[in-house]
């Protein structure tokens, strides 16, 4: 046996105290001596006087001498040793010892209960605690959230904006302190969890330190809570034996162990059942639990933490923190801070940001400004795949596909998943499986060892027969695209999601569980399916169903995300960069009632003369379009000082309101205002508009080669009601005769020969008489509203696309429509109204055009990008180069029209005609009827220009063709109705 001194002392001691007390103090169960009788007569007794306290101090010293001395020198050495050497009580025995040379043994409880002073405890912790400290934030999940950035929670149900340690305090005052972190994945919980163990080593919970001890690993019959501890805490303080049994119990009673059980909600049974914290002889007294419910942990009282989202007004602050705990705050200037901060938001879809949704994409920005490369993402599951990748690139060599690393990871995502539909710990051997059934040159073992090791991808504890991925959060969203792709690949994609439903249900049902346990992998199938959209084998309503799976009103949970955005909209108006102000205005114009919200923010954006005049434009144009601020929209249309362009803006929002007539008319007609106010007054009273029949005054323009002149003339507008609320506005186009075609000298008609080679020697705009009937026509190209209405009627002939057009906007014209569609768009029209509708003859588009000019365009002589939509870096006889959309714009949207009334007839897009194409204009009709003989067939004919083309192919003569099946984004139409119009019509 060992020499131990300490054993030797205390039995020493003892044994000597029993031997001293022994010979002082009769023994047990024998008779005092008698006293001998007295030879004689016993005198009459007299009482005996008191003895004074300190005669009885003396006669017990007396008495007790010995072991009053022994006592002092034991009770003196304890206390010496406990203030000196403490840790040399820990090596007491805390068992009975036997005296030496003897067969007693001696009762030590008393010892026991002297041996685990707290300061004893505290001088071990003391001694430890660094060593447990480095290697506690060596491990994994610590170090992956070894930058925590003070967020805002609710500390039971209070929000505190910056949780510190004495918050916590009064919980751990409690004789069993119970901390539940609770809230969505990805929240930032067990990151708080680990600033909390922080904070108890740095005795800010309490006035002892504790030592933090992690648990996230599975417990059962086996490895129970304790022994989980125990490990834990040999691991921590690197000790070479166990930790003895009674040392951790009362580690554990006294709060010198904080231990934290980290994702619950994702554990299986047996664990939970361990964690019962309201029983009497549950080991922990100091416990921190993470989960994604509100467990009740038995009932017990305790302190509920809910870390709260990055709201956006700190998304900005948080962003800047991060970046600098991470040393990386020089690669970025203050409007690259804003730029990540939108693009954040917008890649978020509306849904509330996480710690560790912003934490993921600020690595990926600093990622892409080191120079790894590759596009931000746009939406959530593309940036955890782009997690993915940039683990993979940070590899200096031997790096595999990344491709290659998705589908591995995504399998593992899966195979942790499919049991439960939550995150949990699979058996490599599980996992190596699950790869092996995908070909692929390195084997499976090879590949589960670079996601765990090269990437660090996965957690693999003691024993290491386990793994996991190490967030829980990508391991859904993985998990969700694993499956959304398998889904896909069905031969019934529908009735797979229905079994998938079903599954759901029955998983549920066997564990006994609400949806709210796999809100995170619903939710993450749900983005992704929202992000593959556009695939057909994806159920439309799809998404809705997986939102009220996990008790989401898809229509609260929509007004919700609209009014999120709308509030993120809002902070953006005051964004540095001009671009996001732009956008945000816009936005917040075609978001209906629920922006009116922004009306203050949006005056103020226009009043504010230290914007620019674009954004104060915008400002207007949402204010229009949203139908408030009259008020002080007319104050600034009157207001001469500012700037013209900033009035157009004005005058259009109140046309769009419907407001302010007789102060737009008064300027229309004003030939001393600029000719820029006046196109927006013009605009604004044809929005404003007039019943059916009545006339409405419009601005004709003449583009002379010294002068611009120009006219207001009031002209009827016919309006055909369409489904939906809407209107097709037409003009009569009056009967009579004009000369087809342009004279031998007009710039651009020698164009033809270069694109069209059997043209060559033929005169293709040869001038020619026609006769016209009297027709009405649209007074705009059709646009993508008007379409999507008529769309919707019964089909006649073919479907129709409600969405083809590429440039999207309600009052853009509706283009990549072939010429097909457009006569079943005609014929579903006539049908509904009851009226005959169709598209032009070439020679009745011509006709209308012109409006009784004879120069290249209705407006003269030249064309202005200020007057059409065209390509404005060319330019036609004397005009100027201008703007280059390269797009199209809203119809009417320049606010002149010819003498008929019509606009936007020189560019914005081509338009197709009845007629075949034919080369040149021998023998072609003279009674404005369709040319559809002797032809080439194969084509038909296009008129107008388009956004895209020079300004001698939006000539008044200029004609073009293309196929009657194909769609091209520079291609509309607009219709003619032959049923006389009457004010009853």
């Amino acid at each position: 046996m060992r020499f131990n001194p300490c054993r030797v002392l205390l039995t020493s001691v003892v044994t000597a105290w029993l031997v001293a007390g022994a010979s002082l103090c009769p023994a047990s169960g024998q008779p005092a001596p008698s006293t001998p009788e007295p030879s004689s007569p016993t005198p009459s007794p007299t009482a005996s006087p008191v003895p004074t306290p300190e005669e009885r101090i003396e006669q017990l010293w007396q008495e007790h001498q010995v072991s009053l001395i022994l006592a002092a020198i034991v009770v003196g050495g304890y206390l010496g040793v406990l203030w000196i050497k403490p840790l040399w009580l820990l090596k007491l025995p805390s068992t009975d010892i036997t005296v030496p040379w003897s067969d007693w043994k001696l009762p030590l409880g008393m010892v026991r209960s002297l041996k685990y002073r707290d300061r004893v405890l505290d001088v071990w912790v003391e001694q430890h605690w660094q060593t447990a400290k480095g290697e506690f934030f060596k491990l994994s999940t610590v170090d992956n959230r070894a930058i925590h950035i003070p967020l805002p929670v609710t500390l039971d149900k209070v929000k505190i904006s910056d949780l510190t340690g004495p918050h916590l305090a009064p919980t751990f005052q409690r004789k069993t302190a119970v901390l539940l972190i609770c809230g969505e994945g990805g929240i930032g919980k067990t990151s708080l969890a680990c600033q909390i163990a922080q904070w108890g080593l740095d005795k800010q919970l309490s006035p002892h330190r504790m030592i933090p001890v992690l648990i996230e690993t599975e417990l059962d019959g086996e490895v129970t809570l304790l022994a989980a501890i125990r490990g834990q805490l040999n691991a921590l303080t690197n000790q070479p034996d166990p930790i003895a049994p009674d040392l951790l119990e009362k580690l554990l009673q006294r709060q010198r162990l904080l231990v934290i059980v980290d994702h619950l909600s994702e554990m299986g049974e047996a664990t939970r059942d361990q964690i019962k914290p309201q029983l009497a002889d549950f080991p922990a007294k100091a416990l921190v639990v993470t989960s994604r419910l509100e467990e009740s942990l038995g009932g017990i009282r305790k302190t509920v933490v809910r870390p709260m989202q990055v709201e956006a007004n700190r998304l900005w602050p948080f962003m800047s923190a991060y970046l600098e705990a991470k040393g990386k705050q020089d690669l970025f200037e203050d409007d690259q801070y804003s730029d990540g901060c939108d693009r954040l938001r917008r890649m978020a879809r509306e849904r509330s940001i996480t710690v560790l949704l912003a934490r993921l994409y600020i690595d990926h920005m600093i990622q892409e400004r080191q120079g790894a490369g590759g596009i931000l993402p746009d939406s959530v599951p593309k940036l955890m795949l782009s997690y993915l990748n940039q683990l993979n690139f940070n590899l200096a060599e031997n790096s595999r596909d990344n491709l290659a690393v998705q589908r591995d990871a995504k399998l593992i995502a899966w195979e942790c998943l499919q049991q439960t539909y939550r995150p949990v710990w699979i058996k490599k051997v599980d996992a190596i499986a699950a790869l092996a059934r995908v070909e692929d040159s390195a084997s499976a073992q090879d590949r589960l060892e670079y996601l765990e090791k090269r990437l660090q991808f996965l957690q693999t504890p003691e024993p290491g027969d386990s793994t996991r991925i190490i967030l829980d959060p990508l391991a859904e969203y993985l998990a969700a695209a694993y499956w959304v792709e398998q889904t896909c690949q069905q031969p019934n994609p529908k009735a797979a999601w229905q079994r998938f439903f079903a599954d759901v249900d029955q998983t549920l049902e066997k564990t006994n569980e609400t949806p709210e346990i796999i809100r995170g992998f619903l939710l993450a199938v749900r983005d992704c399916c929202i992000d593959n959209a556009n695939d057909d084998r994806i159920p439309k309503e799809l998404p809705d169903q997986l939102a009220r799976k996990v008790d989401l009103d898809p229509e609260e949970l929509r007004r919700q995300q609209e009014t999120r955005r709308i509030r993120r909209l809002i902070s953006e108006l005051s964004a540095p960069e001009l671009k996001y102000r732009l956008s945000a205005a816009e936005d917040l114009g075609n978001r209906g009632a629920a922006a009116r919200v922004a009306e203050p923010n949006l005056v103020g954006m226009l009043e504010n003369p230290n914007q620019t005049l674009e954004a104060r434009q915008a400002a207007a144009q949402a204010l229009g379009k949203l139908g408030i601020a009259a008020a002080p929209l007319l104050t600034l249309l009157k207001n001469s000082s500012e700037a013209a362009i900033l009035r157009r803006s004005v005058a259009e929002a109140l046309g769009q309101m419907k407001t302010g007539q007789a102060e737009l008319l008064s300027i229309l007609e004003d030939g001393g205002q600029p000719l820029i106010l006046r196109q927006g007054a013009a605009r604004a009273m044809s929005l404003i508009g007039a019943p059916s029949g009545e006339p409405v005054p419009m601005l004709l323009v003449e583009l002379g080669a010294k002068q611009v002149t120009t006219q207001v003339k009031p002209i009827q507008v016919w309006r055909e009601p369409l489904p939906g609320d809407i209107d097709l506005e037409l003009v009569a186009i009056p009967g009579g005769d004009f000369l087809m075609g342009s004279p031998p000298d007009e710039v651009g008609r020698d164009w033809y020969p270069y694109v069209f080679a059997q043209t060559e020697g033929l005169n293709v705009e040869a001038q020619h008489w026609v006769m016209i009937r009297p027709f009405w026509m649209s007074r705009y190209p059709i646009t993508q509203a008007q379409w999507r209405a008529v769309a919707a009627l019964p089909k006649i002939n073919q479907d129709l696309d409600p969405n083809p057009s590429n440039f999207k906007g309600d009052n853009y014209p509706v283009e990549a429509v072939s010429w097909y569609e457009t006569m079943e768009f005609c014929e579903r029209l006539s049908q509904y109204t009851g009226k005959s509708y169709r598209l032009p003859s070439e020679a009745e588009w011509e006709y209308a055009c012109r409006a009784g000019t004879t120069g290249p365009f209705h407006l003269g002589d030249t064309l202005s990008t200020e007057l059409a939509n065209y390509d404005g870096s060319n330019t036609y006889g004397n005009g100027i180069k201008g703007e280059y959309r390269q797009k199209t714009t809203d119809v009417g949207s320049f606010g002149v029209v010819n003498a008929f009334g019509l606009a936007d007839m020189h560019g914005n897009v081509w338009e197709w005609c009845l007629d075949h194409w034919h080369s040149s204009y021998n023998g072609a009709p003279t009674d404005s009827s369709a040319w559809v003989t002797e032809g080439d067939d194969r084509y038909r004919l296009l008129r107008g220009g388009s956004w895209l083309y020079v300004p001698d192919c939006c000539r008044s003569a200029f004609r073009f063709r293309d196929t009657p099946i194909n769609r091209n984004i520079v291609i509309g139409f607009r219709v003619v109705c032959v049923s006389s119009w009457t004010h009853a019509s």
